[in-house]
């Protein structure tokens, strides 16, 4: 009787699509793009930016115009092993009730610490953890230094973003909306009305909208606090080009932010989610192990703030 409360034994690929982290999700294959890999290491030939030359005058005719040198850069990849294991025992099994629901609880919790981290990767990389920001926040100026930020990664490809902590992101809207300057525009953008108290109780949804539109950008990314708001990142936004992620190998003709190597054990599924009944230490076991290496390849596609505070 007790056997109905273990879990089977081997890879569930039923499991591996389990949505975690609701309702914010995790962005980090918005900013580095999946390029999915049948090996774990290899050589990345990456698009870079070419600086800007004065177009040639007074050539001399039958000779040839002076050229600039466009070509590839190139790095390395490993698609190191991450890997979680979430245990459940029978016990626990009949609380939750029944092995299916077991199954996805520590399936789920399982994933969802593999995924942090793989976030917690692409949040250093995107806000400069252990480097100086670029500029300081300053509501009474910021819609200026956001347009400097923009100039500054112009000739990059991809999708013009704002990307930050929710907590940051609610931060910069409440500063600026107390700004003489700055407030009523906002406020109107986001409602429709007028004044600050208009605001309150309005979704992440219209703050990020109402963001976009203030400042010329194409998106807003809003990232879990724990992790986007870390101690090393407390309070900084980035100004970048995210490429779309619909060509694979968009990287190695156009100049974009960098790439997430996954590593594909069956040439398929990023995934590897296993169940293992353990009849010894009468326990279940949910492993979730993926394997992948985020690239930051054109580190002049994001321009990074600090200095926002609560």
């Amino acid at each position: 009787m007790n056997d109905a409360y273990y879990t089977e034994m081997g890879e569930r690929s039923d499991l591996a699509g389990l949505e975690v982290n609701a309702p914010e999700g995790y962005i980090a294959d918005l900013i580095f793009p999946n390029v999915p890999v049948k090996e774990k290491t290899g050589v990345i030939y990456y698009a870079t930016i070419t600086a800007d030359a004065a177009a040639q005058t007074g050539r001399s005719a039958g000779v040839a115009p002076t050229g600039t040198r466009i070509s590839a850069s190139d790095t390395t990849f490993t698609a190191a092993e991450a890997v979680k294991r979430g245990s459940i025992t029978p016990d626990e099994v009949k609380t939750m009730g029944g092995i299916e629901k077991a199954d996805m609880v520590g399936a789920k919790w399982a994933k969802r610490q593999v995924m942090k981290y793989k976030e917690d990767d692409c949040a250093s990389l995107t806000l400069a953890s252990g480097s100086d920001a670029d500029a300081s926040f300053d509501p009474a100026k910021v819609q200026t230094m956001v347009q400097d930020a923009l100039q500054e990664v112009r000739l990059y490809e991809g999708r013009s973003s704002l990307i930050g902590s929710t907590w940051t992101i609610k931060a910069m809207m409440q500063q600026m909306l107390a700004d003489a300057t700055y407030g009523p525009a906002l406020a109107r953008l986001a409602t429709g009305t007028n004044g600050v108290e208009a605001v309150k109780g309005l979704s992440l949804n219209a703050w990020k909208q109402a963001l976009a539109i203030f400042f010329g950008v194409d998106q807003v990314l809003a990232g879990d606090d724990t992790i986007w708001n870390a101690t090393a990142i407390n309070g900084r936004f980035a100004i970048g080009k995210l490429d779309d992620g619909s060509d694979e190998l968009s990287h190695k003709w156009k100049p974009v932010l960098g790439k997430t190597f996954q590593f594909l054990p069956d040439g398929s599924n990023p995934w590897l989610i296993e169940s293992i009944p353990d009849r010894k230490a009468k326990d279940n076991h949910y492993d979730a192990t993926l394997w992948y290496d985020t690239v930051l390849l054109n580190s002049g596609a994001l321009y990074v703030f600090d200095g926002v505070a609560g």
